[in-house]
């Protein structure tokens, strides 16, 4: 498989990926596919030596291990997010107004507003209902074109190219349909029901989001798709794991929530992460100590996207650091620790790059602009392990469609590959 090649697998998983339900569930395919086999928390564990598992929490997270010869010599992570900004749908959504059919929605995550309006889109996510005395749920995914948010005519909103505000509780509603006055609502569990298979009133409950209904595209040595941040860094760090060539503790986290702050049972902040790797060293027979031994000996790649440099907009970024898209991946370092590249970290790295003739960039913030942060200090605070923060520079971060390097995504695949098929 060559970088082209690489781009165009991405692009197939994020087009089948449109929330943070289906990058889960699409990657539990790859795993099965690639003979792992699946655990669940609420049953025992029986882990076998050189055996490959994986776990999931409210089909929204996923940590994958593999297990080597002595967990005490730690654990080789690489953490990434499977959720992206959206709009996600309110209870009681459906509004008529002025003669059509809009529904109510609330901003998810840090967004780039505008790129969202005049765009066809529709609507996926997680249905529960109740059917023959059980409650079950269903993922769903409205596989036609839906909805849209209009922008108001320039006619009627001269200061819309100067600097014109969208406020997402009066201007971003989005519209279904025309209807009639005598309307009656009941058209959005109508919808999900029929995709179900089920009546709409046994329907209980839904987590809803919106998606873009343009596919992605490959121009020229780049790719443009939405929710490159972060499905491109769960990709490259899935697909490096299915193919590595390794018999050490490998082990994969996608948590969700990042966009957010991860401050849910599936978040960074979560135990998700701490109690799968105390749960495998108990059934293992380690003891207390011994998993704090293996913890000391472990190391995160927390792969999240970095900025490149914006031909445009070049005042946004550090003078002496640009970064360029397809020049290699990137280490994020913050004086203030919101990233977790530190001094005893960024050599491994650095030095594997090395060793497989891959480039590798440093990030830095502007001291005026206030970046992001990732879960790789979140992680990192919680177990106390040796992290690095990474991603692939990208344009347009939390647009609807974001903006990649076809070189940057399949370096990211070789080193975190690498990684895994390497002993520290």
């Amino acid at each position: 498989m060559n970088s082209l090649e690489f781009s165009k697998d991405l692009i197939k998983f994020i087009d089948e990926s449109p929330l943070n339900y289906f990058a889960v569930a699409n990657a539990k395919n790859i795993l099965i596919a690639n003979g792992y086999k699946e655990l669940k928390e609420n049953e025992k564990w029986e882990i076998e030596d050189k055996g490959k598992y994986f776990v999931t929490r409210n089909d929204t997270a996923l940590i994958v291990f593999t297990v080597g010869e002595d967990l005490t010599k730690g654990f080789d992570i690489i953490g990434s997010h499977t959720d992206s900004p959206t709009f996600k749908v309110k209870s009681n959504a459906e509004v008529s107004d002025s003669g059509y059919l809009k529904i109510n929605i609330e901003p998810y995550g840090g967004m780039i507003y505008s790129t969202w309006t005049d765009r066809t889109l529709s609507l996926a996510g997680k249905v529960s209902y109740k059917k023959d005395g059980e409650i079950k749920s269903e993922l769903v995914n409205i596989d036609k074109d839906l909805l849209t948010i209009p922008n108001a005519a320039i006619h009627m909103n001269r200061e819309v190219n100067k600097g014109f505000e969208l406020n997402p509780q009066n201007h971003l509603y989005p519209i279904i349909q025309t209807i009639e006055e005598n309307f009656e609502k009941g058209y959005l569990k109508k919808l999900l029901a029929e995709e179900i298979g089920i009546n709409a009133d046994e329907i209980l409950d839904f987590d809803l989001g919106l998606y873009d209904r343009q596919k992605g595209a490959i121009i020229n040595n780049m790719y443009q798709i939405g929710r490159i941040d972060n499905l491109g860094s769960v990709h490259a760090s899935l697909m490096a794991l299915v193919d590595a060539d390794a018999s050490k503790n490998n082990v994969l986290v996608l948590n969700d929530n990042e966009e957010i702050g991860s401050r849910t049972p599936t978040g960074a902040f979560s135990p998700f992460l701490r109690d799968t790797l105390k749960r495998l060293c108990d059934n293992r027979g380690l003891d207390d100590e011994d998993f704090y031994i293996a913890l000391a000996n472990t190391y995160l790649i927390s792969a999240d996207q970095a900025h490149a440099i914006h031909p445009n907009f070049k005042e946004y970024h550090d003078p002496t650091n640009p970064i360029k898209m397809n020049e290699g991946l990137v280490i994020k370092t913050a004086a203030n620790g919101a990233y977790s590249s530190n001094i005893a970290s960024n050599a491994r790295l650095i030095d594997l790059a090395n060793s497989i003739g891959c480039k590798i960039q440093k990030f830095h913030n502007r001291n005026d602009k206030a970046g992001g942060s990732t879960i790789g200090p979140i992680a990192s605070t919680g177990l106390g392990i040796n992290s690095i923060d990474v991603g692939e520079p990208i344009l347009a971060m939390h647009s609807i469609r974001e903006l990649g390097g076809i070189e940057d995504h399949y370096d990211a695949y070789k080193i975190y590959k690498a990684f895994y098929e390497t002993d520290l």
